[in-house]
């Protein structure tokens, strides 16, 4: 039996071993299988690979944009990789001969999108922001909804001709289409806006209107599309959906600031366990967002308004090591996130989901600029009145040129249910005109017109003591402002909020803990070279009373703090804009570099002096004997 076994081909040992062919329970055999020694299993890690694929692609054409460093201050970023999304969607609609795949909008509302709004939101400048909320309020709600009621109705009777073959489009869809097509996108507008360095002022208001508009964007665009659904609308459910406008945007904002809150309650313990620190701040600020979008809420107010109090309450929990590491990281996530969302649109262009008509994609472009400049325009007239400091003709100008459209209105169009909108592929096209024009045209061309218009491109840092100045002047005058609650909200934070989600007896920065080092170290150094003595003298024993030292107050703590800022470092930086792809300096460690630099010369003076002291006290006894 060994001998057959093996010249079956077998060794004499396999039976015994297990290794033949055992038969099945029906009593058939299995398929025999043999050891390769390579094999290729792409569809086992096609999602993952072709992922990673997307993203070191678009990591690599930042690289290849930034290396010719005039390029990326010419053309705006977000148009070169839209013009790499239309290459790549041109390859694949050619050697393919289908549609290229379109960025999926689950996608891009629950992955891409909420990097790009935490970022913006954690570094937003929040003194700047609620100085100017009510302009940006006013702009954001009843801009938007000027505009989207404007291109709708004015849409509509565009339709009404019939030469123009859009009959069929009803006025609740222009509607819905006004709704989504007035969206100010905040990936186009920091894309563009970080590299015209225009004031903080301008640069807030168009900012902030980008990112509160979108959150009434989606509430319109959700309320027009139910009404598109319905056969009949009564009364009940127009006041339903005013109703819903106001829950949707406030419910975000309250889960954002509750979570925001937790968030700085859970960091308070993570003094002795650092390493956790940067993932409760990314953990927190997605649970908001897709808790707000769990109960149909608007995520980007949720996401942002937790962002916005991470960096008031958090920022002062962690360490040095772990803002690091949240800084960068949150950087090098939009950066990813917005790169692909513009390739994707490029991409997503080529293809087969197109429907040209020129009346409607050129009267939508049109109708998108005059209701948009009509509507800061007329809005601004009104805000003026109340405003301190107005807002000139050119700051209206470039707030009415900078309504870049994006990524949003990109997305909301695809989420359109065809039976529904059979004229959808037509919406496409035109949303797509719309934010290739905005996006190539309005995106390249306002950096000269800002320079053109000579618009200011700083703004003064106004001292904090001004605060206290306008407070003071409210309260006499008997003027509830926004100094006198502003004022209200510092001492209700400072007696309650801060005492609950901020750790004790921590300092704010590192300049304290440095300049402890740097006396520290300095006194090593001089006990060991012998400049002072070792052992303590008589009278500093005779002085030293045990029971008088205790450990600093959190007041007396920030009080050196101040001490420290106001003598070791000269602030001259003011408030910076928001910038995408490059870090600002930290204020900490130009202050440390500063430290360092005077430290330094102030040793070596006392140094010098004290060689100057050692060689004169020789010359002196010597003289002093011959007298």
């Amino acid at each position: 039996a060994g001998a057959r076994a093996t010249s079956e081909g077998q060794l004499p040992g396999a039976a015994a071993m297990g290794t033949g062919t055992p038969p099945s329970p029906s009593g058939t055999a299995f398929e025999e299988t043999r050891l390769h020694v390579f094999t290729l299993d792409y569809p086992h890690v096609q999602i993952p690979f072709e992922i990673t694929l997307w993203i070191l692609l678009a990591s690599l054409a930042k690289i290849g944009f930034h290396l010719y460093h005039k390029l990326p201050s010419i053309v705006p970023e977000s148009c070169l990789l839209i013009l790499v999304g239309l290459l790549l969607g041109g390859i694949i609609f050619g050697a393919e001969e289908k549609s290229p795949p379109v960025m999926n909008s689950d996608v891009f509302f629950l992955y891409l999108l909420p990097p790009i709004v935490l970022d913006a939101g954690y570094f937003m400048p929040t003194r700047l922001f609620f100085e100017n909320f009510g302009t940006i309020f006013w702009y954001a709600v009843v801009g938007t909804l000027w505009n989207a009621i404007g291109i709708g109705i004015s849409l509509y009777g565009i339709c009404q001709i019939s030469a123009f073959g859009l009959t069929d489009i009803t006025l609740l869809q222009n509607l819905l289409f006004g709704s989504l097509i007035s969206a100010v996108d905040p990936v186009a507008v920091l894309a563009v806006f970080e590299n015209i360095h225009v004031n903080e002022q301008l640069y807030i208001l168009v900012f902030g209107e980008s990112l509160l508009n979108d959150a009434i964007t989606v509430v319109l665009y959700n309320l027009f599309k139910s009404f598109c659904q319905m056969r009949t609308i009564k009364v009940i459910d127009i006041f339903a959906g005013i109703a819903n406008f106001f829950i949707v945007g406030i419910g975000g904002v309250l889960i954002g600031i509750l979570l925001g809150f937790v968030a700085a309650f859970t960091t308070r313990f993570t003094h002795k366990i650092r390493v956790i620190e940067p993932l409760f701040v990314f953990l927190y600020s997605y649970l908001s967002y897709i808790t707000a979008e769990m109960f149909h809420l608007s995520g980007i107010m949720a996401i942002t308004a937790c962002a916005m109090t991470m960096n008031k309450y958090v920022e002062e929990n962690v360490s040095q090591k772990s803002y690091t590491t949240i800084k960068y990281f949150m950087k090098m996530l939009s950066s990813v996130s917005e790169t692909l969302i513009f390739i994707f649109m490029g991409v997503s262009t080529v293809g087969k989901n197109h429907e040209w008509n020129w009346a409607f994609v050129s009267f939508t472009l049109l109708f998108c600029l005059i209701w948009r400049a009509l509507g800061v325009f007329v809005l601004t007239q009104i805000i003026n009145v109340f405003r301190t400091i107005p807002l000139t003709f050119k700051d209206q100008f470039i707030i009415a040129y900078g309504g870049l459209r994006g990524a949003i209105c990109f997305s909301l169009v695809f989420l359109l249910p065809p039976a529904v909108f059979p004229r959808k592929k037509l919406f496409i096209t035109a949303v797509i005109v719309v934010i290739f024009f905005t996006v190539f045209i309005q995106g390249i061309t306002i950096r000269p017109l800002v320079e053109f218009l000579d618009v200011k491109r700083s703004n003064k840092k106004q001292p904090a003591f001004f605060d206290h100045v306008k407070t003071g002047i409210e309260d006499v005058c008997g003027h509830w402002g926004h100094n006198f609650w502003r004022d209200k909200f510092k001492k209700f934070d400072n007696k309650y909020l801060r005492r609950l989600l901020i750790r004790e007896n921590q300092p704010k920065s590192s300049i304290v803990s440095l300049y402890k080092k740097l006396e520290i170290k300095h006194a090593i150094e001089m006990a060991e070279s012998g400049m002072i003595s070792k052992v303590p003298s008589s009278v500093s024993l005779s002085d030293y009373h045990e029971g008088k030292i205790k450990p600093l107050s959190p007041t007396e703590m920030e009080n050196m703090r101040e001490i420290l800022t106001k003598n070791l470092y000269q602030i001259r930086h003011r408030t910076m804009s928001y910038n995408r792809h490059s870090l600002a300096a930290d204020a900490g460690e130009k202050q440390a570099k500063e430290i360092l630099i005077r430290r330094r010369h102030s040793l070596r003076e006392s140094l010098r002096k004290t060689n100057s002291l050692s060689r004169e006290r020789p010359v002196l006894a010597f003289s002093g004997v011959f007298c």
